[in-house]
């Protein structure tokens, strides 16, 4: 494949989970040729731990896992991510296997063993869905959003946002101009743990750190909101 066309995939970041050992550095070492990010999982509890852990725009897994089937661990992904691309790897194109991929929604089924080529097609189709949906958001003074990737620009360079960061700043921009509450914020970023306002703040400035302190503004005593002359569409 022209490598013009691979530099496609210069900002995928990948997670690959895959029990087999030789397949698995065999992926990864032609994925990280041309990838951002590539990490690595080897049953499906781990898959599923790394996925929390880090912000990933494609899921390359197979069916069969040790501790947690990769349909179970992208079941679980899909609760919170409608979003990222899911690419199936199996060697059994049963019906049934068939039937529960599209049940999760995912970008593509690869049938093992296959050639590395196959691998790249298929990333290029979620190259292609991953592009046709952005949306993004114009944040002021040269930052800007991708709603859809849920990542953050600076001058069309990406800044780096940790997984909470990510969701704290997501669940802001889903309510752009409108007052978040404290309580809002605890559900949708920390789930069933919980956190002090001082937690909430601390991550508050640290996205204020990384664009600018007027873009999140304090409502005393209740919660933050993005300021409205954020939403403004971008063209790209």
């Amino acid at each position: 494949m022209d490598k013009s066309v691979l530099k496609r995939f210069n900002d995928l970041r990948i997670l690959l989970v895959e029990d087999d050992d030789l397949l698995r550095g065999i992926v990864f070492d032609a994925l990280s040729l041309y990838c951002q990010d590539v990490k690595c999982a080897k049953d499906g509890e781990e898959g599923l731990s790394c996925f929390h852990s880090d912000n990933f725009n494609v899921i390359i897994t197979d069916i069969n896992l040790p501790k947690m089937s990769g349909l179970a661990m992208a079941r679980e992904i899909r609760k919170v991510n409608s979003e990222i691309s899911i690419i199936i790897l199996t060697a059994y194109d049963t019906s049934d296997n068939i039937y529960a991929s599209i049940d999760i929604c995912a970008c593509a089924f690869l049938h093992k063993p296959f050639e590395l080529e196959q691998l790249y097609n298929t990333l290029l189709m979620c190259v292609g869905k991953i592009v046709s949906t952005n949306q993004w958001l114009d944040l002021a003074r040269g930052f800007s959003y991708n709603i859809k990737l849920k990542e953050l620009f600076f001058e069309d360079k990406e800044i780096h946002l940790t997984k909470n960061e990510s969701r704290l700043l997501s669940i802001l921009i889903d309510h752009v101009g409108k007052t978040v509450s404290f309580e809002n914020i605890e559900g949708n970023v920390w789930y069933d743990k919980s956190a002090t306002p001082e937690t909430i703040r601390m991550h508050i400035n640290k996205l204020r750190s990384k664009t600018y302190y007027e873009l999140i503004e304090n409502i005393q005593g209740y919660g933050y909101k993005l300021l409205p002359k954020a939403n403004i569409p971008l063209e790209k």
